[in-house]
């Protein structure tokens, strides 16, 4: 092989290995979205987001297919507890970002009809500054 080519091969080596390292490496595990009873339209949504990169991203909006999605955290204010709406959410490198009752959680309203019945999946989508889309299928479970 001659050196042009070998250098070039060197270049693109390194050129992948320090954009892994400059990037985050996001992991989402355990999402599901909680099954509301008939007469409710709005529902809840609880799951992880691990940042085991080196650098922080920014989780700018949720969207699904089975209705509206806001970011929230629930906050105890003179023992009665609130929702306040989170327009972005920083995952900083090795930490991870919990959505869970009575804290972060993903609140879905004007819902479909359909998520009603037993053994439904909902398709979440998550935007990130850095790492752009990651799509995922939840279960609808009680």
């Amino acid at each position: 092989m001659n050196n042009i080519k070998k250098n070039y091969i060197l270049f693109v080596i390194l050129l992948i290995s320090s954009c892994a390292a400059t990037t985050p490496q996001l992991q989402l595990d355990g999402f599901w979205v909680v099954k509301p009873p008939i007469v409710a339209r709005s529902t809840a949504g609880y799951g992880t987001i691990r940042n085991t990169g080196k650098v922080a991203d920014t989780l700018l909006k949720v969207s699904s297919d089975i209705g509206f999605v806001m970011m929230h955290k629930t906050e105890m204010n003179s023992g009665m507890a609130g929702m306040m709406h989170m327009s972005k959410m920083v995952i900083e490198p090795g930490s991870e970002l919990v959505f869970e009752p009575m804290s972060y959680h993903l609140m879905f309203s004007d819902m479909a009809e359909h998520i009603h019945q037993e053994g439904e999946t909902a398709t979440l989508i998550f935007e990130f500054e850095k790492s752009g889309i990651i799509k995922v299928t939840v279960p609808i479970k009680p």
